[in-house]
C-alpha cells in the first residue's frame, strides 16, 4: 500500500497475492473497511508499487443481505456493479480468510450476527405459522423438562 493513504476512518482487513482476470501476473490486494485496492510490483532493479486499481465496497451488489461475494476452492468471483472480478487465491484457506473479511465488511455485520438473524427470522417464521411462542416452549422445557413440558402443554402464542 505504498501508493494510497489510508483514510482516518479506514482499517486494513486483508493483504496477499492474487491473481485477477482484470490483471496480467500475480497482484497485491489490499480489503480495507472501504476499498479493495489492487497493487503491482514494478521493476527489475529498482522495486516500485504501481496502483492498478481501487474498488469501493459500495459498488459491491448485495441482493436479499447477502453480499455477492462466493468462493469455490481458491477462486473468488465478486459481482461488483462494473463487472465481476475473478480472484485466485494461493490456497482455499487464504481465499475463505479474504471472503469472510470481504463480507463482514460489505454487510456491516460479521458471521455470528448474521447467523443469529436467520435463527431469529427462522422461529419468527414459526412462530406467525404455526400461532406457537417457540421460544416459549423451548424456556418450558429448559426449565420444567420434557416430562413437565408434556404434561403442562406447549403455551399458544400471545
Amino acid at each position: 500500500m505504498a501508493n494510497y493513504n489510508l483514510l482516518s476512518d479506514e482499517v486494513v482487513l486483508y493483504e496477499g497475492s492474487v491473481t485477477s482476470n482484470r490483471h496480467k501476473g500475480s497482484i497485491m490486494v489490499t480489503l480495507t473497511s472501504l476499498k479493495l485496492i489492487f497493487e503491482r510490483e514494478k521493476g527489475l532493479f529498482k522495486k516500485e508499487i504501481e496502483l492498478l486499481e481501487i474498488i469501493a465496497l459500495d459498488t459491491i451488489k448485495v441482493h436479499n443481505d447477502a453480499a455477492q461475494i462466493k468462493q469455490k476452492g481458491n477462486t473468488v468471483e465478486i459481482q461488483a456493479v462494473g463487472e465481476n472480478i475473478t480472484l485466485t487465491f494461493t490456497g482455499m484457506l487464504e481465499a475463505r480468510k479474504f471472503t469472510g473479511k470481504a463480507i463482514d465488511a460489505v454487510t456491516g455485520t460479521t458471521l455470528a450476527q448474521r447467523s443469529s438473524d436467520k435463527i431469529k427470522g427462522a422461529f419468527n417464521m414459526v412462530d406467525d405459522t404455526l400461532g406457537l411462542d417457540t421460544r416459549g416452549a423451548i424456556k418450558g422445557i429448559l426449565e420444567n423438562g420434557v416430562k413437565g413440558a408434556i404434561l403442562n402443554g406447549i403455551g399458544k402464542k400471545k
